[in-house]
């Protein structure tokens, strides 16, 4: 089997630490990675290059020392700080998108090869307003999101689709709901209130929640988003009928959420401080994701529901994380 040569930008986020530890378990696997920071992963990988992908010359010198066959651009401004800076996530999620795309396509013209790009969008382009009480597919609701989160990853995938069309890009793209971690911490997502949640419990603290009760929201666990991500990467091009597809596996309350995490830490006291732009975002996503595209074209289906994520992720790997001292 011939090295396969992958690169990872935003190697330092949750999406991008728990890919690396899947992609390190095959040794013929050579990772390159860019972060704007040092990582406790950089050992891990072949190259760990630090800078912004807004940096053409650093591009560059990926470009002339690597033939890469892969690309997991995983770099962005989050909805919540991209709210209170527009501007830089604008030129991040769609100028940096833009270089990544750039240089894959300048890698697929050095031996006419082919690449494999993966795009991680959101369910941040849709805006529903919670006025449909339907699961959303594909192709509704996402003529206007309300956030610049939600705005720059739409333009980004436009964009994605375009370069494929022009080049040996294959351009492959997944709308995540939000995602739970229990080995990296929340970083500022709109979702993040149930991952906070859960990780405050887990660390004997009290949380503030941002977002009423009511709340609700289609999550998955992250072994189930590294997983889907695998999937649509080996599936074979002639199995696709689209480059954008969502997934998801559960949608529960806030209420839902704490009275889980109360069963397991019965201690856990949680409080309500409502911020209302975050709350208006929330207000605006759906409530349910319609990934019957997935299951189709793919064979997309999540391992873990809300009982098992619980049971079986979330909380020993929680424990096991802060007994650690983290």
């Amino acid at each position: 089997m011939q090295n396969k040569v992958i690169l990872i930008t935003g190697s330092n986020g949750e999406i991008g630490k728990a890919l690396i530890k899947q992609f390190i378990k095959n040794s013929l696997n050579q990772i390159i990675t860019i972060d704007l920071k040092k990582s406790e992963n950089d050992c891990l990988v072949h190259e760990a290059f630090h800078g912004s992908i807004l940096d053409k010359k650093l591009i560059d010198s990926i470009n002339n020392k690597y033939q890469i066959n892969e690309v997991y651009h995983l770099a962005a401004i989050l909805s919540t700080k991209g709210e209170s800076n527009p501007m830089l996530a604008t030129d991040i999620n769609v100028n940096g998108t833009k270089n990544i795309l750039n240089l894959s396509v300048k890698q697929c013209e050095k031996d006419n090869n082919r690449i494999l790009f993966f795009f991680p969008s959101s369910i941040a382009v849709y805006n529903t307003q919670k006025s449909i009480n339907q699961k959303i597919d594909e192709k509704s609701f996402c003529e206007n999101p309300l956030t610049i989160y939600g705005k720059t990853k739409l333009i980004s995938e436009s964009y994605g689709i375009n370069i494929e069309k022009n080049s040996n890009v294959d351009f492959r793209c997944i709308r995540f709901p939000g995602i739970i971690s229990a080995t990296s911490k929340p970083t500022g997502g709109t979702s993040d209130y149930a991952p906070e949640m859960i990780h405050a419990a887990a660390n004997c603290k009290e949380y503030n929640c941002f977002a009423d009760q009511s709340s609700i929201l289609p999550f998955i666990v992250m072994p189930d988003a590294i997983n889907a991500i695998e999937m649509i990467m080996k599936t074979p091009k002639s199995n696709l009928s689209s480059n954008i597809y969502n997934i998801t596996s559960f949608s529960p309350t806030i209420e839902d959420l704490l009275s889980k995490t109360l069963y397991f830490f019965p201690e856990f006291k949680m409080n309500f401080s409502i911020n209302q732009s975050r709350q208006n975002i929330i207000n605006s996503w759906p409530d349910y994701i319609n990934d019957q595209l997935a299951k189709n074209d793919w064979g997309w289906t999540p391992k873990f529901s809300f009982d098992k994520s619980y049971k079986d992720y979330l909380i020993p790997n929680i424990l096991k994380y802060y007994s650690k001292g983290k």
